[in-house]
């Protein structure tokens, strides 16, 4: 199956995006994280509960600050169903570039929506880093 891979343009600097991508689950739901909860299961794994779309468990996989981080969605401890989300951030002037890869799809289907989600988060996240 096909990875993911999307890439934008911020007009800001990469502390100010790391500030959000460094939020595991920030990517879930259509961009209005406010009704949204946050608790944290264990040192490495976050829950997102959104009231539209459900729970959600994240394990950070990796991170070098202000430049790469890796996150695992969680099903039920069934990692094999699960997708790796990677983030690339580099900066040069002020602008930093995010790039965003999914992998691991066990569906086409999965994938689909994703591509589509992921175009949307790509644009929020541009739109509230440069506010």
């Amino acid at each position: 199956m096909d990875d993911i891979e999307r890439e934008i343009v911020i007009h800001a600097p990469a502390a100010r995006v790391w500030a959000l991508v460094s939020e595991a689950g920030w990517w879930i739901g259509d961009g209005d994280r406010g009704g949204q909860t946050r608790s944290r299961e264990a040192d490495d794994i976050d829950v997102v509960t959104d009231p539209r779309y459900g729970t959600f468990r994240i394990r950070t996989e990796k991170a070098e600050p202000h430049s790469y981080l890796a996150y695992r969605w969680l099903d039920d401890g069934n990692e094999r169903a699960t997708t790796l989300v990677e983030f690339w951030l580099s900066e040069a002037d002020g602008v930093t570039t995010l790039k965003v890869v999914e992998s691991g799809f066990v569906s086409t289907e999965h994938r689909d929506g994703n591509i589509r989600g992921w175009r949307m988060q790509l644009d929020l996240a541009k739109a509230e880093c440069e506010r």
